[in-house]
């Protein structure tokens, strides 16, 4: 599934729900060891973002978020555990346009060469610093989310970047889905 160093294109071939909504699927790619969160630059405009896209008919929600991160990050790795589900960007009729499933993944491998090496960087981070680094709001709100966000003694997520705008036409669908 993962071979080659070309990425699929177009969008003929991916999944879209009820309303034209289209589904996507991405990951947080982690090393565990180190306690590092993957991020990958954006191919059209600057900041850091998580590896995501289109999912396709031929694969699962799951399969789609491993090859994206492949393809954009060249991260192998497996699953862990599925993170939540995002709609973003509300249209005037109260539809989004897309629903973005994201799950943890711990990268096993770094890949030398990957589909898109040459349209985007790939660079580690921090928890605190991925946070700070996200240019998309929700992003952020995924990554608090993932096993590597501190928690309380009450076993609570503590937000440690306290000044996170809320990105209003996101809306948060579901903050934990178990396998």
């Amino acid at each position: 599934m993962l071979q080659g160093l070309k990425a699929r294109t177009g969008r003929e071939n991916q999944v879209y729900d009820k309303g034209y909504i289209r589904k996507v699927a991405g990951c947080v790619p982690i090393n565990k060891k180190t306690g590092k969160i993957l991020l990958i630059t954006r191919r059209k405009r600057e900041g850091w973002v998580l590896p995501k896209g289109g999912w396709e008919k031929d694969e699962s929600e799951e399969e789609a978020a491993l090859r994206e991160t492949y393809e954009e990050a060249g991260a192998i790795g497996r699953i862990v555990s599925s993170i939540g589900i995002w709609k973003h960007h509300i249209t005037n009729r109260g539809l989004p346009k897309a629903e973005f499933r994201f799950f943890e993944m711990e990268v096993e491998k770094l890949e030398e060469r990957w589909p898109e090496m040459n349209e985007r960087d790939r660079k580690w981070f921090s928890y605190d610093d991925a946070l700070k680094a996200l240019t998309k709001p929700f992003m952020r709100e995924v990554v608090e989310q993932c096993s590597l966000a501190p928690f309380d003694n009450n076993n609570n997520n503590i937000t440690s970047f306290d000044n996170i705008n809320i990105n209003q036409r996101t809306e948060k669908v579901k903050t934990f889905l178990y396998a």
